[in-house]
């Protein structure tokens, strides 16, 4: 009786030990299939998961864009003598995100990255939006703004500012080019955050140009970062739990209902508002460049799949861009879609720092680039 229960339990414990052999198997080809989301502790922290450090100098580039190889610090003479006269900034994105390099560039007079105040005079182009319109946690010459020069000789006004969405992006735009003359403008439209904002029909009444107050940059300041974490092993289950079930949360996500993004009333009266204002100024020149979220774009290999492509969630975004879409063209803005250019690429998701929710990368700037400066010819 004793040796029929072992054999019994023995047998037991090889169908458990099958069964989760074959679950392992299963959640693995299910998010190889399914899930475009990378393996979040395999890209940030390569094999050791004990300790990530950080230790980079911060680095601009100096002069002209054709010439690459000269780099300084921000803080040397030579970068004082491009003209650049507002704020200092450190984004510290060496430490969160970028993890190549960190972040530190000179705002201009009214708060904007990197704009000669002789921009605020006169430009061929003004370029609006948030985070990636002033391109977060990338330096020159690998920012929007420079891959842009790169391409013409024409000549941008960057208002990008991180943390905004339409209406304050359109405020931005009627404060600060009052005086302004400019041929065109190029406004960025981030779908994964630019409708957050509700405003009401007093919002764009107090309109008025305001100046920074100028900060200077000790030269004693530390070029190093220096970041040690030490992880406890219940984040480190919770990271592998998450990567586990990646695939099969994608899946789960196909039965939920997400509801509408944008508030098109509000979108509307924010565009008529740009739309009066560059009629006054006698510009025809207006676009809206659609960018994809990096929820959309984790979702590549389900677009390939034939039953899984009305995934509710690309059906929630493409509501989105039909939205935007529409309401741009009705308000006389040519509307240039940014999706083709993203999902095309051999790795989509590579355009973002580790492939994760983060800010493009240079890649991810050269790319928007790109479909600008082709619409714009």
């Amino acid at each position: 009786m004793i040796k029929y229960l072992k054999r019994l339990l023995l047998i037991n414990i090889y169908i458990i030990f099958v069964l989760i052999i074959f679950v392992f198997f299963v959640f693995f080809l299910i998010n190889l299939t399914v899930s475009g989301q990378p393996r979040y502790w395999e890209i940030l922290h390569g094999s050791s998961m004990n300790n990530f450090r950080i230790i980079k100098e911060k680095l601009v580039q100096y002069k002209s864009l054709s010439k690459y190889k000269k780099f300084l610090k921000i803080t040397d003479i030579e970068y004082k003598k491009i003209g650049y006269t507002g704020d200092f900034i450190n984004l510290n994105c060496g430490a969160i995100e970028n993890g190549n390099y960190e972040t530190i560039y000179q705002n201009d007079k009214y708060g904007y990255r990197e704009n000669l105040d002789e921009r605020h005079i006169s430009s061929n182009y003004v370029l609006l939006g948030d985070s990636f319109t002033e391109s977060v946690c990338e330096n020159k010459p690998w920012d929007l703004k420079s891959a842009l020069i790169k391409k013409s000789d024409l000549t941008y006004l960057n208002l990008g500012v991180r943390g905004t969405d339409f209406p304050l992006q359109a405020k931005h735009l009627m404060n600060t080019t009052i005086n302004t003359k400019f041929n065109g403008l190029i406004w960025f439209f981030y779908e994964g955050n630019d409708y957050e904002h509700k405003i009401d029909n007093n919002f764009f009444n107090d309109i008025k140009l305001k100046e920074k107050n100028n900060k200077n940059l000790k030269n004693s300041i530390n070029y190093d970062i220096k970041k040690n974490h030490n992880i406890e092993a219940t984040f480190k289950f919770k990271v592998w739990f998450a990567e586990f079930i990646r695939g099969p949360a994608t899946l789960i996500r196909y039965f939920n209902n997400y509801g509408k993004l944008l508030d098109k009333d509000d979108y509307d009266l924010t565009l008529k508002q740009i739309s009066k204002f560059l009629d006054k100024k006698k510009i025809d020149k207006r676009y809206i460049v659609y960018i994809p979220s990096w929820q959309k774009i984790s979702l590549y290999k389900i677009k390939k799949i034939p039953f899984l492509k009305n995934h509710p969630q690309l059906k929630q975004f493409q509501i989105l861009k039909d939205n935007v879409k529409a309401i741009a063209v009705k308000n006389n803005f040519n509307f240039i879609d940014g999706d083709d250019i993203f999902f095309n690429q051999k790795k989509p998701l590579s355009v973002f720092h580790y492939e994760l929710n983060t800010h493009f990368n240079s890649r991810g700037y050269e790319l928007l680039s790109q479909i600008v400066d082709e619409n714009l010819n």
